[in-house]
């Protein structure tokens, strides 16, 4: 079982992946790997969704750092109200 401090390094991990993915030179990486194709709609496509699942690993960082994680899990999804959500 991980711990804690484990569970938030690799959510953390995912976030730096995303970020970098994000970047010019992470996008253009992906595109020579075949990942993605090089389109504007498909960049903006997976930006908005990078940035999604950034804030849905930020909220579940917030919730294992405040020790919340039961609660978390329980009322904190994507499209619902959630203590850890920034409001917009």
């Amino acid at each position: 079982m991980i711990d804690r401090q484990g569970a938030i390094a690799i959510l953390q991990e995912h976030i730096n992946t995303y970020r970098y993915q994000t970047t010019d030179k992470g996008w253009e990486q992906m595109v020579r790997a075949g990942i993605i194709e090089n389109t504007i709609p498909d960049k903006i496509g997976f930006i908005a969704e990078a940035e999604k699942q950034i804030q849905a690993y930020e909220m579940a960082i917030k919730a294992l750092e405040s020790g919340a994680e039961e609660a978390f899990v329980d009322r904190c999804y994507l499209g619902s109200p959630c203590p850890y959500q920034m409001r917009v």
